[in-house]
């Protein structure tokens, strides 16, 4: 099924995390679309976490939710 998406609330990998939910739900056509060239994804990310939708803000957590749930599931 391929590798799992990363989760929100672990840091090793929230840089990725951040970059592919900007690659998911922001309009783009190129990478200077989604970061400033000295912006780090971190930062781009939380930028657009201020502007997003409700409807994009509310499937972020709820995405976040379901790996909540799946983690305590496998425990």
């Amino acid at each position: 099924m391929g590798p799992r998406m990363p989760h929100r609330d672990q840091e090793p990998t929230y840089p990725k995390y951040c970059r592919l939910m900007l690659i998911l739900f922001k309009l783009w056509r190129s990478v200077s679309d989604l970061k400033q060239g000295t912006q780090s994804w971190t930062e781009a990310f939380d930028m657009f976490l201020h502007t997003c939708s409700p409807t994009v803000a509310s499937i972020l957590n709820n995405m976040q939710i379901l790996h909540e749930c799946k983690d305590s599931r496998d425990d």
